[in-house]
């Protein structure tokens, strides 16, 4: 698609000016969908999917600071990260998507064909499909190159750490 970078830094600039948002920081209370567990204390959406919010704590000799307490996220679904490839004339093209989530720096990054968990691609939220999921959820011609479970994505809880723990499944195609 793009013969020269700066084709793709055009391309982005008109992606990022085309996708406008507004985000406005509002008390946890008062989020649609989800609340505070009357028993755990933990925010969590009202499907029980997705995501929760949790307090740890944390006693370990091999840190400067021997004991702490954090929030931390929980996120035990696996989700989808995959690319599609597509050789042409004998060069590797890979299909990515120019997206924009909340907390993204800049707001917009290029991202994977496929960036789901499943709570997202099952439509829990009931939001649109997440288009060309079916290569990864049913292959059909093609090859998988690389399929695994990134446990890399789990950040050790440390003071200030965000703690994310979650799963990825890679699979370019």
């Amino acid at each position: 698609m793009f013969q020269q970078l700066s084709d793709f830094h055009e391309w982005f600039k008109q992606r990022a000016e085309a996708n406008t948002y507004q985000i406005s920081v509002v008390a946890l209370d008062q989020l649609d969908g989800w609340g505070f567990d009357s028993d755990s204390g933990n925010l969590s959406h009202r499907s029980g999917k997705f995501f929760s919010i949790e307090g740890i704590e944390v006693a370990t000799d091999h840190r400067e600071v021997p004991t702490w307490s954090q929030p931390i996220i929980l996120q035990p679904e696996i989700g989808i990260l995959g690319i599609l490839v597509k050789s042409f004339a004998g060069v590797p093209h890979c299909l990515m998507q120019a997206k924009m989530e909340p907390g993204n720096i800049n707001g917009l990054q290029i991202s994977p064909t496929v960036q789901a968990t499943r709570s997202n691609y099952t439509r829990v939220h009931g939001g649109s499909s997440v288009p060309y999921l079916e290569h990864f959820l049913a292959p059909r011609a093609g090859r998988v190159v690389f399929d695994c479970l990134a446990p890399g994505l789990m950040e050790t809880a440390k003071p200030g750490g965000s703690g994310r723990h979650g799963r990825a499944e890679e699979v370019p195609r």
